[in-house]
C-alpha cells in the first residue's frame, strides 16, 4: 500500500508539473486528427470541400457543431469528435475553477480583519504560512510567481493567495493592510523587503485603530545589525511597529540557548567549545556563546575557551574581534586554518587530548553546505567516539540528510551525541511575532511591573505575561514604543548593541529636576500614560476600578505620591538592562 501511495504522489506531481503541456499536446493531436478525418470523409463522399472548409469543420468540433457528417466516418474523425470537446470542457472547467477561486478570495477580502499578510512564498514564507493556518489565524499571501507549487497547498489549507508584486501599494491596500494584525515580508531580496516596510508604514498612517506589526527579513547579517536602529526610532506613528529578523542571528541564539556549553563543562574549569565554520551562522554562534557566558556567569573571572576551525579562521576571527572588542575579555580564542576536506581535519581530536581525557565540552558545526556539515559531524564523531562529546549540526531543514541522523539524536547509539539544529524549521515559526524587539521589551516591562508591584491586590495586571489580556499586552508594547522618545528628551539615543557592558549604563541623577534625567523621563512617561488613559475615558478615583474607569494614579506628576513616582523611576533605571537583553544599547 505504501508503494502505491508513493506511486500516486509521483503521478500527481508529474501531472501538476506537465498538465498544461499534455493538454496542449493532446489538443493539437486531436485537431490534426479531426482535419485528416474531415479531409478523408470529403473525398469519400465527393463533397468538394476545400482545405479552409475542412479547417472550419475541425474548429467546429470545439463547440460540437460539425461532428455529424455522412458515413463512412474514419477512425481519425471518430477520435477527434470526442477528444476535442472533452479537452475543451476540461480546459473550460480549469478556467472556471481559477476564476471562481479568484472571485471567492476577493469576497473573503471584503470581510477579513486581524489577519496576517505574508509577502513571498519561498521556503521561509511557506513554513510561516502553514503554521499560521494551523493556529487558525486568517492569512493572506502575496506571491509574484503564478507557477509556485505551494500556492495550491495554501489555498487548500484555507489561506488566500493574491498574485502580484508586494511592492505595489494598491495591492497592499487590496489585501486590507489597514485591518491586518501583522505583515511579514520574506521576499528573496533585502531591498525588496525594505521597500515593503516603507510602503506599509506610509499606508498605516491612515489606519483607524490598532497597530500594524511589520516584520521583514534581512539576509545580510551585517546590514541587519546596522539597520536595527530603525526598529526603535523616536516617532509618533503608533499605528506602525517595525521588526527586523535575520535567520542566522535568531538561529544562533536558539542553537546556543538550546545547547548551551555552560551546562556541560566540568566545575574545575570553564567550558571549551569547538566551532567549525566561521560563515554567517558561525560568526553569530561565536558572539552568542561569549554573550551567553557573560550573562550566565556575570561574576566569573574565567574566560570561556573557544576553538575555531575554518579555511580562513584567523583572519575572520580577527575581523570579528575588531567589530566586537569585548570578545577578548570574555573568551580565550584559538583558531586553525584548516580545509575540512583534507586529511589534516581527521587528526583534529589530537589538539584536545589530555592523556586519557579530552578537553572539549561541546561542538557546533556551522558549515553552509548540508552535505559537508553532516560529513564533518560524522568524521568528528568517529574521532571522538570514546568521549561522546555533544555535537550540534546546523542543517537547513529537518528533512533530507538530517533524517539520516534524526532530530534529538535519534539516529541510534552511535549517533547519541549528535544533535540536529534545523535552521529554517526553528527560525521561521509563528512565534516569530513573539520574538521581536518590541515584544521582548514589552515582556521585560511587564516583568519589572510585577517586581515593583509585588503584594498589591486587586490589579488584573499582576499575572504572568502568558495570562495577561490582549489589551494589557498591547499597552506594554505601546510603552515600549515610547522608550525612544523618552531617551531623546534627555539627549540619549538607542543603537544596536556593541558594548556588552551596556547594562551598566547610568543615567544622571540630581537634586534639581533639570539635572535629574531619571526624574525627567519618569515624568514624561507618566504624562504619556495619563494622556492615553484619559483618551480611553479613564478619570481620577481613590480606588482603581476598571468598570468605572477610575485610577488613583491619574494625577499630575507633582501631586503623585512618592511610591508611585518611584515605580516610574525604577522603570527608567531598568531601561539599560532591558534594552541590552533585546540587543540594543543607550548612547549619549
Amino acid at each position: 500500500m505504501e508503494k502505491s501511495m508513493r506511486r500516486g504522489k509521483i503521478l500527481r506531481n508529474l501531472w501538476a508539473d506537465y498538465s498544461w503541456f499534455i493538454i496542449l499536446l493532446l489538443g493539437s493531436i486531436s485537431l490534426v486528427l479531426g482535419y485528416i478525418g474531415f479531409w478523408k470523409n470529403g473525398l469519400l463522399n465527393e463533397a468538394g470541400r476545400t482545405s479552409l472548409d475542412n479547417l472550419y469543420l475541425t474548429l467546429g468540433l470545439i463547440s460540437l457543431n460539425s461532428g455529424a457528417v455522412p458515413p463512412p466516418v474514419g477512425w481519425e474523425l471518430q477520435i477527434a469528435r470526442f477528444l476535442v470537446p472533452a479537452i475543451t470542457a476540461y480546459t473550460a472547467f480549469l478556467a472556471f475553477t481559477s476564476l471562481f477561486i479568484q472571485q471567492t478570495e476577493r469576497v473573503r477580502l471584503w470581510f477579513i480583519q486581524d489577519h496576517v499578510i505574508i509577502c513571498g512564498l519561498g521556503r521561509k514564507g511557506y513554513r510561516l504560512a502553514i503554521q499560521f493556518l494551523q493556529q487558525g489565524t486568517p492569512l493572506v499571501v502575496i506571491e509574484a510567481n503564478e507557477g509556485n507549487d505551494w500556492i495550491g497547498n495554501i489555498r487548500a489549507s484555507g489561506g488566500i493567495v493574491i498574485l502580484g508584486d508586494a511592492r505595489d501599494p494598491e495591492l497592499l491596500e487590496k489585501v486590507k493592510l489597514n485591518r491586518a494584525l501583522s505583515l511579514v515580508s520574506v521576499l528573496g531580496d533585502d531591498g525588496k523587503n525594505a521597500e515593503v516596510a516603507v510602503l506599509a508604514e506610509e499606508i498605516s498612517k491612515t489606519r483607524k485603530e490598532g497597530t500594524l506589526t511589520c516584520i521583514i527579513h534581512i539576509f545580510d547579517a551585517q546590514l541587519w545589525h546596522l539597520l536595527r536602529e530603525k526598529e526603535l526610532q523616536a516617532h509618533q506613528n503608533y499605528s506602525f511597529r517595525l521588526e527586523m529578523f535575520n535567520i542566522f542571528d535568531r538561529g544562533a541564539h536558539l542553537m546556543v540557548q538550546g545547547n548551551p556549553p555552560w551546562t556541560e563543562h566540568r566545575p574545575d574549569r570553564p567550558p571549551h567549545v569547538l566551532i567549525i565554520g566561521l560563515g554567517k551562522m558561525g560568526q553569530r554562534v561565536v558572539l552568542e556563546t561569549a554573550r551567553g557566558w557573560q550573562i550566565h556567569n556575570p561574576v566569573s573571572d574565567h574566560k570561556i575557551h573557544v576553538t575555531i576551525i575554518d579555511q580562513d579562521a584567523e583572519n575572520k576571527l580577527a575581523a570579528l574581534k575588531i567589530q566586537h572588542p569585548r570578545l577578548e575579555k570574555l573568551g580565550s580564542f584559538q583558531s586553525f586554518d584548516i580545509d575540512i576536506m583534507t586529511g589534516e581535519f581527521d587528526r583534529i581530536a589530537d589538539h584536545f587530548q589530555e592523556g586519557q581525557n579530552i578537553n572539549l565540552d561541546l561542538v557546533y558545526v556551522c558549515l553552509d553546505d548540508e552535505t559537508f556539515c553532516l560529513q564533518t559531524g560524522l568524521r568528528l564523531n568517529h574521532q571522538l567516539r570514546r568521549h561522546q562529546i555533544p555535537t550540534v549540526l546546523r542543517m537547513v531543514e529537518s528533512g533530507g540528510l538530517a533524517m539520516l541522523v534524526g532530530s534529538e539524536g535519534s539516529g541510534g547509539e552511535a549517533f547519541n551525541n549528535l544533535r540536529i539544529f534545523d535552521l529554517l524549521d526553528q527560525t521561521c515559526t509563528a512565534e516569530l511575532l513573539q520574538g521581536g524587539t518590541h515584544e521582548i521589551l514589552a515582556r521585560n516591562l511587564h516583568a519589572v511591573y510585577l517586581e515593583n508591584c509585588r503584594g498589591a491586590a486587586g490589579d488584573d495586571a499582576l499575572v504572568p505575561w502568558e495570562d495577561l489580556s490582549d489589551y494589557l499586552k498591547e499597552k506594554n508594547r505601546q510603552q515600549a514604543d515610547r522608550i525612544p522618545l523618552m531617551l531623546k528628551s534627555v539627549g540619549c539615543r538607542i543603537a544596536p548593541l556593541q558594548d556588552w557592558d551596556a547594562e551598566k549604563f547610568m543615567f544622571q541623577e540630581g537634586d534639581k529636576e533639570e539635572d535629574d534625567q531619571i526624574a525627567r523621563m519618569a515624568k514624561l512617561e507618566h504624562e504619556h500614560w495619563c494622556a492615553a488613559k484619559k483618551e480611553e475615558g479613564w478619570k481620577y478615583g481613590i480606588e482603581k476600578d476598571p468598570d468605572k474607569k477610575t485610577a488613583p494614579s491619574l494625577l499630575p506628576w507633582e501631586d503623585l505620591p512618592e511610591p508611585e513616582k518611584e515605580k516610574n523611576k525604577q522603570f527608567i533605571r531598568d531601561l539599560p538592562r532591558m534594552l541590552a537583553r533585546a540587543g540594543f544599547q543607550i548612547e549619549r
